[in-house]
């Protein structure tokens, strides 16, 4: 009966721990969704770490776009980075491994350059203690000419002081201009609130100018007044002269003066009026008009006094208004100058940090120089006149000496035991240059003490290389170690890898790494040593086929139970000719998996290698088994583009 989903369907509850959710949408990052990693892939692993694997060694991850490879890659790296993590002092693995992950296109347009650039890097993200920093320190000065890097250093430490300077020149006019603020902000050309206040105050402050004797320019004067009590500690002494300072205030307090005097004056008369009424009997009628007018010298006295008292009001108003306008100005200017000020400490504080570093800067500089001179001399480099120029493509170490130099620092004892280069991203670039950077690489990398790992695809470097017999060639001197990434192999895979996408596989647990044993420390049976001799002139009859035989042997042997299986087939696709690779395609007929496998006759190599095999064990092999040996061999064969 077959069930229906309708897409109002909800998923049914399910017991267990909750899952991460699949992604929604599946990407081809390094970390995406992929199968589960070979257990090949971690004999490679084991075989890069291993301490008595012979080193330079190339290992190469054959396959298609999108196969697997960055992913494999990924996961070839972690899985060097624990061993080498776990492994102690007995264990088979080394511990001191330099890990160096390289894009194809940073080796463009110059592959040491890059390479130079990327060990460089990885050396130093070791830590400024560590042997690999010690060992990048001692290639730099290997690789370095003394001449051009005391060129190179005096040339710093000259434009180093002149920045000094040009920040010491700015040092010094920051504390000009805040030790001048209040008159900047008076008389500079920058707006200020100051500004908007005596525009909007104009009339006003016009009128209390004038009437303090001020002529002109109002706002200038009223600035300048501003200057002048800013400068004063006592500040409330404005409002004191501002009755008696200025000739117009000056000039109300003495007609005040006068017009006081004359009321004293008057009332003193009224109070002797009958002394000078006596003198003035002589005259009768004088006398009498002013006997008459007696009250008027009252109303006179008082006058005056009204009078005196209205300019002293009018000096205390006019001193009043005039002080209001200068303790507005002055808080104005104060809260200008108190932004500006706490501005222009920042920038000297600033500034003088700065400073600061840069002097410390010159000094190590100024070390670093006299040290690359002194090192100049000791090597016999010293010359009466100053370092000449360096030429253009002297600037630095030179990428190829640099390399040479950590090639031959390995073989130190203070020194990273191993460093191992993984080379992807060869899809990205033209056929042409991925090829060139292939060869680059294996050229660069070929000393002792460097692992080249590469995920390449051959149909991609057969075209660069101009055909499919160049390729081959190349790669069979070139890789030592291949694999061929073939991630689904069958419907089952298939099925599985579409789950896994869907999130509806379980999670598969990471198996712990055990750096204590290595599956190729497992001695080798007489059996199989004899087997592998009788069958290396199948493999191939140049020393390097057969030892390309034997080591693909001894990395297959750990995924299979049958190691003689593995021996013939792995020699026959090694150096099988077409025909005994048709006569053994013929012979493993999965029909009878179980029936004991035959060549036919015409291909005697292949018959005898058969006959040798069976010979050695305890029953004939058969077809099933073949088959099994067979596509464990295919991965290790180096791909015919």
């Amino acid at each position: 009966m077959t069930e229906l989903i309708s897409g109002t369907d909800k998923p049914a509850a399910t017991g267990g721990a909750a899952q991460a959710p699949a992604p929604l949408f599946l990407t081809d990052a390094p970390r995406a969704p992929s199968l589960a990693t070979y257990p090949a892939l971690d004999l490679l692993a084991d075989l890069a770490v291993h301490k008595h694997t012979q080193t330079p060694l190339t290992i190469a991850l054959f396959g298609g776009p999108g196969a697997g490879k960055t992913h494999a890659l990924s996961a070839f790296r972690d899985r060097i980075r624990g061993l080498a993590a776990e492994a102690e002092a007995d264990d088979p693995f080394l511990d001191e491994i330099i890990t160096v992950a390289v894009e194809a296109r940073d080796l463009q347009p110059d592959a040491a350059t890059g390479l130079a650039k990327a060990l460089n890097e990885a050396f130093q993200g070791e830590g400024l203690q560590s042997a690999a920093a010690r060992l990048d320190a001692i290639a730099i000065e290997a690789a370095t000419d003394h001449h051009a890097a005391a060129h190179e250093a005096s040339a710093k430490l000259r434009a180093l002081r002149e920045r000094i300077g040009a920040e010491q020149q700015h040092l010094e006019e920051a504390k000009t201009q805040r030790a001048g603020l209040n008159e900047d902000l008076l008389f500079g050309a920058a707006a200020t609130r100051l500004d908007d206040y005596s525009k909007r105050n104009r009339k006003q402050l016009e009128a209390s100018l004038k009437g303090f004797g001020f002529i002109g320019d109002v706002t200038a004067a009223y600035k300048a007044l501003l200057r002048d009590f800013s400068a004063r500690a006592a500040r409330p002494s404005a409002f004191a002269d501002s009755i008696w300072a200025y000739p117009g205030q000056v000039k109300l307090l003495v007609t005040a003066l006068v017009f006081f005097l004359l009321a004293w004056g008057i009332g003193l008369a009224e109070q002797t009026r009958s002394d000078w009424l006596t003198l003035a009997e002589s005259s009768a009628a004088l006398a009498n008009w002013i006997e008459a007018h007696a009250h008027w010298f009252t109303y006179l006295r008082r006058t005056a006094i009204a009078i005196g008292i209205l300019c002293i009001t009018r000096n205390i108003w006019r001193a009043i208004r005039f002080a209001s306008f200068m303790a507005q100005g002055l808080r104005l200017l104060d809260e200008d100058a108190s932004a500006s000020r706490a501005e222009l400490d920042r920038f000297i504080a600033q500034r003088s940090g700065l400073i600061s570093k840069l002097n410390d800067e010159a000094l190590k500089l100024a070390g670093h120089l006299e040290a690359i001179e002194a090192r100049a001399r000791q090597r016999g480099d010293a010359r009466d006149k100053p370092f000449a120029p360096p030429m253009p493509n002297q600037q630095g170490p030179d990428a190829k000496a640099y390399l040479c130099a950590i090639a031959a620092g390995l073989a130190t004892d203070d020194a990273p035991q191993r460093i191992i280069v993984m080379l992807d991203g060869l899809e990205a670039l033209p056929a042409q240059q991925a090829a060139a950077v292939v060869e680059g690489a294996h050229h660069l990398l070929n000393h002792p003490g460097f692992v080249l790992a590469l995920a390449a695809d051959a149909e991609q470097l057969a075209t660069g290389w101009g055909g499919a017999g160049e390729a081959t060639q190349r790669l069979e001197r070139y890789v030592q170690a291949p694999f061929n990434i073939r991630m689904i192999r069958s419907q089952q895979a298939s099925i599985a890898y579409a789950h896994q996408l869907l999130g509806a596989a379980p999670t598969v647990e990471e198996r712990p790494l055990d750096a204590t044993t290595c599956a190729f420390d497992l001695p080798l049976k007489p059996i199989e040593t004899h087997l592998l001799g009788k069958l290396a002139s199948l493999a191939g009859e140049t020393p390097r086929a057969v030892k390309r035989y034997l080591n693909c042997w001894r990395i297959a042997r750990p995924l299979t139970n049958d190691s003689s299986a593995l021996a013939l087939m792995l020699a026959l696709d090694h150096g099988g000719t077409s025909g005994e690779l048709a006569a053994m395609g013929a012979a493993m007929d999965l029909e009878e998996p179980g029936k004991p496998l035959q060549i036919h006759p015409g291909e005697p190599r292949l018959s005898a290698a058969l006959a040798t095999l069976n010979s050695l064990r305890q029953a004939p092999l058969t077809i099933g088994q073949a088959h099994t040996a067979w596509t464990v061999a295919r991965d290790y064969s180096i791909p015919s583009p």
